[in-house]
């Protein structure tokens, strides 16, 4: 049970004890380590609703306080006291903080990680269009879908990573449209070819937007590739091979794997003849098929245009009944821009009106823009930042900077790159600054990953290797004489170290890996000032050395673990 568990419920038997209800009971790290380990607001949320008999907070929390004394602390805790206006804030032993390190050294991977089984959770990520770049904004998706995938794995949930492409609909139809007219010799390389397929798609779209005549040209041919015409299927599958082996090679750079690629031209279909078998859901409008939302307070879309094709909406509707039958999955989270958030509230009740098993089971989670200065991307004009082309160029950066081998400096560049975009709040826009991204003495992935690579450094030094390795050996407890000289570089790692768990939990419940940046900057920050104020290596007596080897071993296997969360390798060197 995590420690946060365990004072939860020491706390609800003294709210029972003086009949106060537990469901308010909520605990929190205090900012500032003179409050505590821990601190509960509960008395001054019950005296606010009037709860007990108090005459105000600050007596009511020390009711609560005299009560938990009376039942007897529990040995772990080494003080309880009330803090005006009614602030309950708890500290743990030093011995209870350093009993976790033995704990990391024995679980080494697993530590913080929990399994389970059950109905699986599918998270859907990704998106990139087929026929077009890959750009900063897919990054965000990528790392922020990756992570989450990983945090709900560490917290025992059965994953399906599933990636819904559009490899049909009208930006196709634009690109396919300019490659017809173009002169050009099908280039070699594959970076020609996506190259090829960007400028085509620029054009198109251009062309689209300004020429009638080509309009309906691009309007005709969008049609034939719906309907397989043998006309234009042959360059669609060989333009959809290209990006999708250029879409596979980012992915492996980034450390991603899926389990199931969805397409739109394989759900289309399915997805116009679901809504035309519910007549009594979808209407028919001005030789459309639409969906009421007015009905639910929502808004009105269009699921089949006047075309007879079907539209993004029927297609997501094909999309949820094939991953509902492929996987019954307890629910699909599907990683989108803020934009669709309307979007996906009307699918999600279209959803629920043809079936209503799936309610509930359908989540938004929606992440902000990546910007650049100029505002947010825009690929049919071809102002795009490229996700390759910003991890090109902080490597190329951290190998100038810093001299750094190729093989390194991919790492940390993968690493400065996702931690730039999960650092934030989910929702939060962002403006990359590569500078910030590369510095190795502020929040970033590369000074986490300098973090570790000094701990391993050390451990070298000392000979020892436990993060890594098999070491099974057990690890004694310090000497009564080490743990009463602990210094307050030593105390302050500790009262970090053991949050980790819990971080990952709360991390995983919110879909949240910035929780986990967080806690690895504070983890790191609090260990290089222990680095520097106190000696490791030359620590005197033996007992005392011998412990903070240990403690630099568990240091540097929970930032292995947090940043594998974060789907960032740790380096051994740098």
């Amino acid at each position: 049970m995590m420690m946060a568990a365990r004072i939860k419920k020491i706390l609800a038997k003294a709210l029972e004890v003086l009949k106060l209800p537990v469901e308010k009971l909520a605990l929190e790290h205090p900012d500032k380590s003179e409050h505590g380990d821990y601190s509960t607001s509960v008395a001054l949320v019950l005296f606010a609703q009037k709860v007990g008999n108090a005459a105000n907070p600050f007596t009511l929390a020390q009711q609560i306080v005299d009560t938990l004394r009376s039942l007897g602390l529990p040995d772990y805790l080494a003080k309880i006291e009330v803090e005006k206006p009614g602030f309950i804030n708890i500290w743990l032993k030093n011995e209870t903080l350093i009993s976790e390190v033995p704990r990391v050294i024995k679980e080494k991977n697993k530590y913080g990680m929990l399994t389970g089984k059950g109905e699986p959770v599918m998270v859907e990520f990704a998106h990139p269009n087929t026929h077009k770049q890959f750009h900063i904004g897919h990054l965000r998706n990528l790392c922020l879908g990756e992570a989450v995938s990983r945090l709900l794995a560490a917290n025992g949930q059965k994953l399906v990573r599933a990636n819904y492409q559009g490899d049909v609909g009208l930006h196709v139809a634009k690109c396919l449209w300019a490659l017809q007219r173009s002169r050009r010799q099908t280039p070699r390389s594959l970076d020609a070819k996506i190259a090829w397929l960007g400028q085509a798609y620029v054009k198109g779209n251009q062309a689209y937007e300004e020429d009638q005549a080509a309009k309906k040209q691009i309007s005709l041919l969008n049609q034939k590739i719906y309907g397989e015409n043998k006309e234009i299927l042959s360059l669609w599958r060989q333009t959809r091979r290209w990006s999708l082996q250029y879409f596979d090679r980012i992915y492996q750079r980034l450390n991603t794997k899926f389990d199931r690629l969805y397409f739109e031209s394989e759900v289309a279909e399915a997805g116009k003849q679901l809504v035309l078998k519910h007549p009594e859901i979808f209407v028919k409008s001005d030789g459309a098929v639409i969906f009421p939302g007015e009905k639910y307070g929502l808004h009105t879309r269009v699921f089949i245009n006047q075309k007879g094709l079907p539209t993004y909406e029927a297609k997501d509707l094909g999309l949820a009944k094939l991953q509902f039958e492929e996987y019954r999955p307890r629910q699909v989270v599907h990683v989108v821009g803020p934009e669709q958030r309307a979007y996906f509230q009307v699918l999600f009740q279209a959803l629920k009106q043809i079936s209503p098993s799936t309610a509930g089971k359908e989540f938004h989670l929606a992440y902000g823009w990546v910007r650049l200065k100029e505002g947010k991307m825009a690929s049919r004009t071809g102002q795009t930042v490229l996700g390759a082309w910003l991890l090109d160029e902080v490597k190329k950066r951290l190998q100038i900077n810093f001299r750094m081998t190729a093989a390194v400096a991919e790492k940390v560049a993968v690493g400065a790159v996702k931690y730039s975009l999960l650092k934030f709040n989910t929702i939060s826009e962002i403006v990359f600054d590569i500078d910030e991204s590369i510095n190795l003495a502020g929040n970033s992935g590369p000074y986490l990953q300098y973090t570790f690579a000094r701990c391993q450094s050390v451990l070298r030094k000392a000979k020892i290797a436990f993060v890594g390795a098999h070491h099974d050996a057990p690890v004694a407890a310090p000497a009564p004489e080490v743990v009463r000289g602990i210094s307050a570089e030593e105390i302050a790692v500790l009262r970090t170290l053991y949050k980790f768990p819990e971080v990952v939990a709360e991390a995983g419940e919110k879909y949240a890996p910035n929780l986990v940046c967080n806690f690895l900057f504070e983890l790191a920050s609090a260990y290089n000032l222990f680095y520097n104020k106190q000696s490791i290596l030359k620590a005197a007596p033996e007992e005392r050395k011998q412990f903070r080897l240990v403690l630099t071993a568990a240091v540097a296997q929970v930032v292995r673990n947090g940043l594998n969360l974060l789907g960032i390798e740790a380096v051994e060197k740098m």
